[in-house]
């Protein structure tokens, strides 16, 4: 394909090609950008305690708490939950 021909081609599609690449700059951009605002595990936080959710597209949220370490500093660590009781038939 010469230049001219790449040229012509880009001119006649260039309506189709811009939506594409306009969606895919859309979402590249909410990936990221959720991806940001969101705690993820060993950041630091600021309130012993807190809990707050780390999203990951196509992935459930997990939940994270403001824990203490060894070293005194305060970081979001994944939440370790006790499974939750069965309930007893009742006769």
């Amino acid at each position: 394909m010469t230049m001219r021909q790449a040229q012509t081609y880009l001119r006649r599609h260039w309506p189709n090609l811009q939506v594409a690449a306009l969606g895919l700059a859309i979402g590249l951009t909410l990936f990221l950008g959720v991806r940001a605002i969101s705690p993820h595990p060993g950041e630091a936080c600021t309130q012993l305690g807190q809990i707050r959710e780390e999203w990951e597209i196509g992935m459930p949220t997990q939940q994270l708490m403001c824990v203490a370490t060894l070293d005194g500093d305060l970081r979001y660590d994944h939440m370790i939950l006790p499974p939750p009781k069965k309930k007893q038939p009742e006769y």
